[in-house]
């Protein structure tokens, strides 16, 4: 299975995900926001529109719901916790409950021969940065959701946001951590794709070197929740 990562270039700077069997062409669209952008895209590779997959209810990832539906032959997946759904026999996708930016948040980790390679993680991780909790979420369960599902992560497994806040979040952890050189390095490098009108996708590995919610539980605190609940409540003040 490949993967597709479109920029919507909307105030929110959403990403938008499109998944797709090589050998069928059927194409998983995750989160749509702007089907006139996404749609193209699918066309232009000669995909088949077919599921629906939302990671959660804010109006933004739910936003062209209706229009995909509207077109023929789609269908809306609606996966339990645990559930797996395959797009291809030796490739599927899990679905797990991430609760914290909100209640009911979902994440789709893609496997590939039984080996998680990345994961669609809607608003619950950023580059360099986790989402929020201002809208129907709870910090504390955020940071076990981090630190039960996404820390014990392969270092390869790859993030695919549903937002591009990566040089902001990385002001941030600059901010937090004005010594960690690595930190500098990814500033230079996320401006160089940024030239190229280009986005640099992250790992585990890298999310551990430079994004100051996972530096929590690499650095091992002592109290490394209230450590994440403070950082949270300086990042949204930030």
């Amino acid at each position: 299975m490949k993967i597709i990562q479109v920029y919507i270039n909307n105030s929110l700077r959403n990403f938008n995900y499109i998944l797709y069997s090589e050998s069928s062409k059927d194409a998983i669209f995750f989160d749509p926001t702007d089907l006139s952008i996404t749609l193209p895209e699918a066309q232009k590779r000669g995909l088949n529109p077919k599921y629906l997959l939302n990671t959660h209810l804010h109006h933004d990832h739910i936003a062209d719901n209706t229009r995909f539906l509207e077109l023929d032959n789609t269908e809306h997946l609606k996966l339990k916790n645990n559930e797996k759904f395959y797009l291809e026999e030796n490739s599927y996708i899990l679905c797990l409950d991430t609760p914290g930016h909100t209640v009911n948040h979902q994440c789709f980790f893609l496997y590939e021969d039984n080996r998680c390679v990345g994961v669609i993680a809607g608003d619950t991780v950023f580059n360099a940065g986790i989402g929020n909790c201002k809208n129907g979420g709870d910090v504390h369960t955020l940071y076990n959701t981090i630190k039960n599902i996404f820390v014990p992560l392969s270092d390869e497994v790859k993030i695919y946001p549903s937002h591009d806040y990566f040089l902001n979040n990385l002001s941030f952890a600059a901010s937090i951590e004005p010594d960690n050189k690595k930190i500098n390095e990814y500033q230079v490098l996320v401006e160089k794709y940024k030239e190229k009108n280009e986005f640099y996708i992250t790992n585990i590995a890298e999310e551990k070197m430079i994004n100051p919610f996972f530096r929590v539980f690499t650095n091992k605190s002592d109290n490394t929740e209230d450590v994440f609940v403070k950082l949270r409540q300086k990042r949204d003040k930030w």
